[in-house]
């Protein structure tokens, strides 16, 4: 399992374990020995990528969790929904009308892809940063419709095992399962209303007040687009999407307890992929930023305090190889997900304070109870990042408004990144 760091930690001698790729493009091949020269410009232009390092010596020593059938299903999914959806933005943009956009081939691709999941399922949500489909937008929905779907379904087979533990089974035989058809048609279309707004993506762009207008209608828009005979629930979660769990979302201010269950995990999927995309979003945050954030973080209040605990078990912020510098300044490797707390991963304390390997005699397996906020085991950076954010005490838990405030708040954005987070 070759070790996972950030350009600004390579030194010439490294080997390249897999290529680095950016933006589709291979920028240096796999197997590649690092030069001095290959370590400079890695640093000068791209501090913030992450390479992947061979180090077949700690993988001789370590027993890694095997991540690799996750990250496939992830990249299967997302791209054949990111064609399609790429393919009805280029149809709505070279017609007049919608009216010769098949709809029921984009259902149909979604069937399939819900079918391909549900015959793989994952342990976790990993997803990988090398896709371009030369659509920010379709990328984007790629994203949120893999995400939407892996927290459905958790939520879908919790729901079944509730019922299951309170119904006897002769009562349970030919109950019917929680449909998420609508769920995954629905956020593969939410961002359909922002077709007017693609410019908005371009590197550096500044949004106008018609811009800041136009993305508060794009729910509204965006289900109006839709024809009437999709499934019922589609439309309505295109048009609530951006509506907030305190009521303070927009376009209608609609609060918790009267946003159907498809809305919140479409809420909290399509804010995560806004959040940690690598492109078109400047400033974009990291998956623990957003992670803390979302779930214990400022922006807690957004999102049904329930399904964050869930979706939150089911990403992973710190990739398998990860290499985790910790509060002492010596670093350990994560080598297996913790799936009852993201930020706690099982880990194996491999580099000295000086940055050396340790010998096989003193690697240390990690055990997440070291991980507390006062040890100076705690975890502290990871990929140029500091993360003492994640040691702070957590907010209180977001109480839902019994009914909705009525009125959205003004919409103050000023980035592509704000408009669709938090």
């Amino acid at each position: 399992m070759p070790l996972i760091v950030p350009c600004l930690d390579v030194a010439a001698g490294m080997r390249l374990a897999e290529a680095f790729m950016l933006r589709g493009r291979v920028m240096l091949p796999g197997g590649k020995v690092l030069v001095d020269e290959d370590v400079d410009i890695l640093r000068r232009k791209y501090p913030d990528a992450i390479l992947k390092i061979g180090d077949p010596i700690l993988d001789s020593l370590v027993e890694f969790e095997d991540d690799s059938r996750d990250r496939e299903v992830a990249t299967t999914a997302r791209s054949r929904i990111t064609t399609a959806v790429a393919d009805v933005h280029q149809r709505l943009a070279t017609q007049s009308s919608h009216g010769g956009i098949d709809y029921n081939k984009a259902r149909s691709v979604v069937s399939d892809v819900m079918e391909f999941l549900a015959q793989n399922p994952v342990s976790s949500a990993l997803l990988d940063r090398n896709m371009d489909s030369g659509s920010p937008l379709a990328e984007h929905a790629g994203t949120t419709f893999y995400l939407a779907m892996v927290l459905g379904s958790a939520v879908r087979d919790y729901v079944a095992r509730e019922r299951q533990r309170q119904t006897s089974a002769s009562r349970l035989s030919g109950s019917i399962a929680m449909d998420l058809l609508p769920l995954g048609l629905g956020a593969m279309f939410l961002d359909i209303g922002m077709m007017p707004l693609s410019h908005i993506f371009a590197d550096g762009y500044k949004l106008t007040e018609e811009d800041r207008k136009l993305i508060r209608n794009h729910p509204l828009v965006g289900a109006d687009l839709l024809p009437e005979y999709l499934p019922t629930g589609v439309k309505m979660i295109v048009r609530t999407h951006h509506e907030n769990y305190d009521g303070s979302g927009y376009p209608n201010a609609m609060a918790g307890p009267t946003l159907h269950v498809f809305t919140r995990i479409a809420r909290i999927c399509d804010a995560f992929a806004a959040a940690t995309a690598t492109r078109a979003y400047r400033g974009r945050k990291s998956p623990a930023r957003a992670i803390w954030e979302m779930s214990v973080g400022p922006f807690q209040k957004f999102y049904d305090p329930v399904l964050m605990k869930v979706f939150s078990s089911l990403i992973q912020p710190f990739p398998i190889g990860a290499k985790i510098k910790l509060a002492d300044d010596s670093a350990a490797v994560v080598v297996r997900y913790n799936r009852k707390d993201p930020f706690k991963p099982m880990m194996v304390l491999a580099f000295a304070e000086d940055g050396t390997r340790l010998p096989k005699e003193a690697l240390r397996p990690m055990q997440p109870e070291e991980l507390t906020p006062d040890a100076p085991t705690r975890i502290a950076m990871y990929a140029g990042e500091d993360l003492e954010y994640l040691h702070e005490q957590p907010m209180p838990l977001p109480i839902a408004p019994e009914e909705p405030k009525g009125k959205s708040p003004p919409l103050t954005i000023d980035s592509v990144l704000e408009a669709a987070y938090p």
